[in-house]
């Protein structure tokens, strides 16, 4: 229990004690009531004036002492904040108790919790907990806090003068106090948080909007997933476009979708972008523009290569100024100049397999089929040879060591296996994306 002993003199010129109601006395009451308060709230610098109205409801007497000229007396002293200060009291309360709130103190937004003077997670926790123990709820009533007081007021022995003498019980009451100063040092800490995102992201959208305008933007993207946004009207690839959600940060969470003509990636480009994806490898995105839904984003082209540090070369600073065009039709050039030059010496490498179109939509689909032999085609594919003359394309980087014995089992045995998830891509050939003994 919190209490504090406190008494007070004071100039009277009648022959006894005045009133329990009297209002120099009811005066000094609330005088005392405040400063039994004020006492414990020095560490935060506030005064209880500035946080709730303190009261006094119908004085009246219980004893006299004719001889002692001592009038005892009891009041109802109440305490109250304002509804705007209980309603931030009680948002506070929920979220600093909230389970969450301590599990890992060091990441999450109460960890830095402080008000004007530094009081510390662990132990503004620990106020609100006591309050509400007090309280016997988690939640403050927006009715005033209501304690009984007693107090007495004496004759001065041959004086003049009287004294007005109490304990004030402050349990419950100084908590109560305590918790709302910690509450509304919080709310203002969000408050300037809060302003200072919103300016970040008025910031942020700004250069979005010039980079959008310039025509320019290149932007490095790690593939999350291959998804086209849940507001698009039909199915990406009967739009003609490949779809999917990227984030700026291969740690981050956060992600938003980008769209590509399907007509512009091509085969060596499809294999090449699931590869980044499947391996956390950054993409640039070549002029990105932002469309009329701010969670979707388009590029006019992308590349996937990358220097001995694992960088999107072509998204390095200064490069938005190259001429991608031009960097594409030189690339294409140097590719079909190795082609032919393989093809003179008889070394030529198998062809890389088309991209597979998009599926049908029906879906992909898992068959069984008898697989005559398989060979690498390409950097990072793998492409097996079916008894009717088809060809079914798979990701090498997605064959385990298992795949190939069941392969090879398969073969020797001429037994047939479970191509799961097909798609076709052309008239004889298919695209898989996994492997298993029966469908």
């Amino acid at each position: 229990m919190l209490a504090a002993s406190i008494s007070t003199l004071l100039a009277g010129c009648g022959p006894e004690a005045p009133p329990c109601n009297d209002a120099e006395v009811t005066s000094s009451i609330r005088d005392l009531v405040a400063q039994a308060h004020d006492d414990h709230l020095k560490d935060l610098q506030v005064q209880s004036k500035d946080i709730a109205t303190i009261a006094l409801e119908t004085p009246t007497v219980t004893a006299y002492d004719e001889k002692l000229k001592v009038r005892s007396c009891k009041v109802t002293f109440t305490v109250q904040a304002s509804a705007d200060k209980v309603k931030t009291m009680n948002q506070y309360m929920a979220a600093i108790t909230s389970p969450l709130v301590g599990v890992l103190d060091s990441l999450n937004p109460f960890a830095s919790l402080t008000n004007p003077q530094g009081t510390p997670l662990q132990k503004a926790k620990a106020e609100v907990v006591q309050f509400q123990v007090w309280n016997q709820g988690p939640q403050a009533s927006p009715d005033p806090i209501r304690k009984s007081l007693t107090y007495q007021v004496q004759k001065e022995e041959g004086k003049s003068n009287f004294y007005v003498t109490t304990n004030v019980n402050v349990s419950g009451t100084v908590p109560y106090m305590r918790v709302i100063v910690l509450a509304d040092a919080f709310a203002k800490e969000q408050t300037k948080r809060q302003a200072k995102e919103t300016e970040a992201n008025a910031k942020e959208q700004a250069e979005v909007d010039r980079l959008s305008a310039s025509g320019k933007w290149r932007k490095v993207v790690y593939i999350l997933d291959w998804r086209q946004p849940d507001n698009a009207a039909g199915r990406c690839h009967e739009r003609g476009l490949v779809c999917f959600r990227g984030r700026d940060n291969v740690n981050e969470t956060d992600a938003v979708h980008y769209q590509l003509d399907a007509s512009k990636v091509d085969a060596r480009g499809m294999n090449a972008l699931d590869v980044a994806y499947r391996g956390n490898q950054p993409v640039c995105l070549v002029g990105v523009q932002k469309t009329q839904d701010p969670a979707v984003f388009t590029a006019k082209g992308y590349s996937t290569f990358r220097n001995d540090k694992g960088e999107a070369v072509d998204c390095l600073p200064g490069t938005e100024n190259s001429d991608w065009g031009a960097l594409v039709a030189q690339t294409k050039k140097e590719e079909a100049a190795a082609a032919a030059a393989a093809a003179g010496t008889g070394s030529a490498p198998a062809a890389a397999p088309r991209a597979p179109a998009p599926a049908p939509s029906s879906g992909p689909e898992s068959l069984m089929s008898l697989i005559t032999k398989y060979e690498l085609c390409g950097e990072e594919a793998v492409c097996l040879h079916t008894g009717k003359g088809n060809v079914v394309w798979m990701q090498a980087s997605m064959m385990r060591r298992m795949d190939y014995a069941l392969l090879d089992k398969a073969i020797s045995s001429k037994t047939p296996v479970c191509l799961r998830d097909v798609t076709r891509t052309d008239a004889k050939n298919f695209a898989a994306d996994g492997l298993d003994s029966a469908c």
